[in-house]
């Protein structure tokens, strides 16, 4: 009973402590992109794969979600949708091959 009630006390304390600290006093660091949902890249991967499944299965199939797409090779940029497109051709036709 007693590490009940000292349990209890433990969290309240906790929770009452914690419940004055501002969302803008934590300072978050700068963390770079270097992937984004948004970029060319990645809007250029989810078209590509959607036409190599389509390659394989027909122009009328419905196109798979695509998986997320890979951190852009060297030689691509993040702003290159034609790079994402051409890896995202690829690896559509083996899924759809699969």
């Amino acid at each position: 009973m007693k590490k009940l009630i000292l349990l209890t006390l433990f969290g309240l304390l906790f929770h009452t402590l914690t419940s004055f600290i501002s969302p803008k006093s934590l300072k978050l660091r700068n963390i770079p992109k270097i992937y984004s949902k948004t970029s060319d890249f990645s809007k250029g991967w989810d078209d590509g794969y959607c036409e190599g499944w389509r390659d394989v299965k027909g122009q009328n199939a419905i196109c798979p979600i695509s998986p997320i797409a890979p951190i852009p090779p060297i030689g691509c940029t993040n702003d290159s949708y034609k790079c994402g497109y051409n890896l995202g051709f690829k690896e559509g036709y083996k899924a759809a091959s699969k």
